[in-house]
């Protein structure tokens, strides 16, 4: 009978003793599953709309010239100036590529886009002239490098620049009298920055500022000159103008091809 007593008495003693340190265990870890990371390497496709301000200058060729209102009221080596603005709507489409266990993104892109940017001013030095500038149609090539905000892949801050080409009008008036209307296709530098949301797998919005200069001192060439259509000025003439605008689009994307997403490296 004490036998069996003491044996009941162990076994109790040692199955409080386990339930006592399983107390005291602490419970295991539970390991959240990393967010999901959005991959950038693809291509897409959208269309973009936005505004537009701009600015052209109109010098003369040869001191007290046509923009200087030549003679002895001439005033030397002057600058004219339009301003311009107007809205612009148009397309994209490129391709990206973001660098494996990387946040960096690297890519291209094409554009091309409408106009109605637009001005008219009166020459500062030659007070019967009207001067108009106006862009019709312009189209980028453009690289850029982009930032995949960490914890938020989805979220892209990036950097653009490249070639622009640009269809450019000009027109000049004397006391109502147009003295020509040359037309041409001018070539130029853009630089840009931007942030685009991937909103779902396939589809992105974006908002985007660019700045455009389509080249400094451009002489209008035999095809351009501002023809004479009156006994105000002969012979033809040309006039070095110069072009630069900027603007600020919003945009949508679709995406395809796209890649698998990147492990990134967590520290």
């Amino acid at each position: 009978m004490k036998k069996t007593l003491l044996i009941s008495v162990a076994a109790s003693a040692i199955l409080a003793a386990n339930s006592a340190y399983a107390a005291d265990l602490a419970p295991p870890p539970v390991y959240a599953p990393p967010p999901p990371q959005f991959s950038w390497t693809g291509c897409h496709i959208g269309a973009n709309i936005g505004l537009a301000t701009g600015r052209g200058t109109w010098q003369d060729t040869v001191p007290d010239g046509n923009i200087d209102a030549f003679g002895a009221t001439a005033f030397t080596n002057r600058t004219a100036i339009t301003d311009t603005s107007g809205g612009i709507y148009g397309g994209q489409v490129g391709c990206d590529y973001q660098f494996a266990a990387s946040p960096f993104v690297v890519g291209l892109e094409g554009t091309i886009n409408g106009a109605n940017l637009e001005g008219t001013n009166q020459d500062a030095f030659n007070f019967t002239w009207t001067l108009r500038n106006r862009i019709d149609l312009f189209g980028t090539v453009t690289g850029r490098v982009g930032y995949a905000v960490p914890g938020a892949s989805n979220v892209l801050l990036y950097f653009k620049g490249g070639v622009v080409f640009a269809d450019n009008r000009f027109e000049i008036e004397n006391s109502g009298v147009t003295l020509g209307t040359p037309s041409t296709t001018r070539t130029g530098w853009t630089v840009g920055a931007g942030v685009e949301w991937a909103f779902a797998p396939n589809w992105s919005f974006f908002i985007q500022g660019d700045y455009y200069d389509l080249g400094k001192n451009a002489t209008e060439n035999f095809t351009n000159f501002f023809a004479v259509e009156n006994a105000f000025i002969a012979p033809p003439f040309s006039i070095n103008t110069h072009t630069t605008y900027e603007d600020i689009k919003l945009g949508v994307n679709f995406r395809f091809f796209t890649g698998p997403a990147p492990v990134v490296a967590r520290y």
